[in-house]
């Protein structure tokens, strides 16, 4: 349910060019957005760091899937090295070698070599992938030991065979991953040479360790272990570190909340991490915000170096010479970057503006910072700034073909006060092309998470449907990230709650002071959340004449057995079901269907586990025995997140013409 921050989740994947062909005039922007790179990714430093190396994705017009190139690049945006075939790299210290994850020759998956000097590439070890979900920001990485001799990579332990027709045996309350039953397998640290043979395995038990790191004397690695007594029923991520000789393990926190993403300092003695401070958590959408931590080493009292910011960090970096630390942050619909000292201290700003900067890295020999950076009005593409942010350059241009095919409609930004006084920020997109003195339909659509937020980004589902006709409303209501803790824990045991007030008087807001706006030409969609919200709302008004919901929640308690993520509920919901029943019940949607006259399109991947598809279903039956106009989409095959083209499309399709048949017309 993280995931959602368009309209529907897999749009916000990367996804998003699914768009009926039935539809004339959105066949530009088909076009167009078969010339966009959908996905520009971390960069990735060469080993003298005088250049760096990027993946990019971009559409198949003819197939599924996704084509990915990789680039390298300097630093003033010039190509060091053309059509690279391998997967984005990862240097050894001294440059010879680069690691990465792949298919070998005979089709084997796993942790492979290219020698730079011979041109060779070479298969190292098999990895052996768990389909246990471990958490959004859990990283299954490769890591060079400082010296270049060795790798170290996260795997199971070797290879199982799952007999489909014998009977299944369940003993723990995370039986189900995302889209499969969990195959009970735990992931483990293992090491192999550079030079091939067999790999050592450094961790062992009943526990997962994952997100590594390698310490700069090559003494340790520390990784992400969760070892409380029942590690599927609390989410207790602790720093731990094995020693690479002996295999003795030591834990380095041991706090009540989860620790993410481990890094050393460049003299090895200290180590950052992302975290909070509350205990039951939850491996998908937390409401608390994660902050940057430091911690001895060797152990101690960790530091908190982001709280003062009070906003949500996603990811950090050291400074070549350790001193500072630098880390993106959600900040009102923006994500920005930041420098603090790795001692504590005053937090700069360095990159900031209406934009959501998507990833970076720091140069070690270079005063260079490389980072990509989305707009309104601009793709993904890379910029280069100074240590200190004086200066910032555009060095790339990946997008200039899509930007130079469509006309884009900007969204306006608008804030308005809620119920209570509170103020709220939103977004505008106006149908394009746009007529004066007409009044148009309006969709709101409704972000996942429910900890997710809408930013200075492209929304490819507004850009979708003001092509179709349609002006968009996208606000950030209460839970939402990057207006601080407080606003952030405004869904606390409040689903349908303040949320649902702030939509409703961002929409009151709209209507009144936009007159292009239909008021009496309403829709409202969304996905994960979002869909959860769509369900809702068309249970408290009858305002919205047509309703999409898409990877929707109806019953908090049957949800609550079903998914995954029982941990969410409990989270959200301070508690267990037993505990909440009467609560759980009264924000089901499904308590309140009988309000419902609003046709509703339903749509789900008949293989989510994260939100199982008998939750639309449970919506759908009680819809269609009260003689609501409804319709239920299932896609076989699919997850939470679809990853393929052709279904993508196809729930486009369907949704603009299920508001096609509702909301254009003038008649209710």
């Amino acid at each position: 349910m993280r995931r959602g921050a368009a309209i529907i989740l897999f749009a916000t994947a990367g996804t998003f060019a699914a768009i009926s062909s039935g539809y004339a005039q959105q066949v530009r922007f088909i076009e167009g957005v078969q010339k966009y790179r959908a996905g520009v990714g971390r960069p990735i430093l060469a080993a003298d760091g005088n250049s760096f190396y990027v993946g990019t994705r971009a559409y198949d017009p003819d197939g599924d899937s996704m084509v990915i190139r990789v680039l390298h690049l300097g630093f003033e945006g010039e190509e060091r090295e053309p059509d690279i075939a391998r997967p984005a790299p990862y240097f050894s210290p001294d440059g010879k070698y680069d690691a990465f994850k792949s298919s070998g020759a005979d089709g084997t998956y796993g942790v492979n070599v290219y020698d730079v000097a011979a041109g060779e590439y070479r298969f190292l070890a098999a990895v052996y992938e768990s389909n246990a979900f471990l958490g959004h920001r859990a990283s299954k990485n490769i890591v060079w030991s400082p010296d270049g001799s060795q790798i170290a990579y996260v795997s199971a332990e070797g290879e199982q065979e799952i007999d489909e027709t014998a009977p299944r045996v369940i003993d723990r309350l995370l039986f189900k991953s995302r889209t499969y039953l969990s195959d009970n397998r735990r992931t483990h640290v293992f090491v192999v040479s550079v030079n091939g043979g067999e790999p050592r395995q450094l961790t062992f038990g009943t526990y997962d360790e994952h997100s590594i790191d390698w310490s700069p004397d090559g003494r340790e690695i520390v990784f992400i272990s969760n070892r409380a007594a029942d590690p599927d029923d609390v989410h207790r991520n602790d720093v731990w570190a094995v020693d690479v000789a002996s295999g003795a393990v030591r834990q380095i926190t041991d706090t009540p909340a989860p620790e993410f993403a481990p890094r050393y300092s460049p003299d090895g003695q200290r180590i950052a991490y992302l975290g909070g401070i509350r205990p039951m958590n939850t491996r998908d959408s937390p409401m608390e915000d994660d902050q940057l931590w430091v911690v001895a080493a060797e152990g101690g009292m960790p530091s908190n170096l982001s709280g003062a910011l009070d906003r949500r960090v996603r990811s950090f970096e050291w400074s070549p010479d350790g001193r500072h630390l630098y880390f993106r942050a959600n900040d009102r619909g923006a994500t920005h970057l930041f420098r603090v000292p790795a001692t504590g201290g005053e937090i700069e700003p360095i990159v900031t503006g209406e934009v959501e900067l998507t990833a970076f890295v720091v140069s070690p020999t270079q005063d260079r910072i490389v980072y990509g950076m989305v707009s309104h009005e601009q793709p993904a593409e890379l910029y280069v700034t100074t240590l200190d942010g004086a200066w910032h350059r555009q060095i790339t241009h990946l997008q200039r073909p899509f930007i130079e095919y469509v006309s884009l409609a900007m969204p306006e930004e608008f804030w308005f006060e809620s119920f209570d006084g509170t103020r709220v920020q939103g977004w505008l997109t106006k149908p394009n092309p746009f007529e004066e003195g007409r009044k148009y339909p309006l969709i709101l659509t409704v972000h996942g998470g429910p900890h997710n937020a809408y930013t200075y980004s492209i929304s490819w589902t507004a850009q979708y449907m003001a092509e179709a006709g349609y002006g968009v409303l996208e606000i950030n209501p209460r839970g939402s990230i990057g207006y601080g803790q407080e606003f952030a824990d405004g869904t606390l045991n409040d689903w349908g709650g303040a949320d649902y007030r702030d939509l409703m008087a961002g929409v009151d807001y709209i209507v009144e002071h936009y007159n292009w706006v239909d008021g009496e030409r309403l829709a409202v969609t969304g996905y994960s959340y979002g869909g959860y919200m769509t369900n809702w709302i068309i249970t408290q008004t009858d305002r919205f004449r047509a309703a999409a919901a898409g990877g929707s929640i109806s019953n908090l308690i049957s949800f609550y057995g079903t998914s995954l993520y029982h941990l969410l509920i409990e989270t959200e919901f301070p508690g267990e079901l037993w505990e909440n029943y009467d609560l759980l019940w009264d924000r089901s949607p499904l308590k309140h269907v009988a309000n419902v006259s609003t046709p509703t399109l339903l749509f789900h991947g008949e293989d989510d586990y994260d939100v199982p598809v008998s939750q639309a279903e449970e919506f759908f039956v009680a819809l269609r025995k009260l003689g609501v106009e409804t319709e239920l989409v299932r896609y076989p095959g699919m997850g939470h997140e679809f990853n393929s083209f052709r279904n993508v499309q196809d729930a486009f399709g369907r949704l603009v013409a299920w508001f096609d048949q509702y909301v254009k017309d003038s008649a209710r």
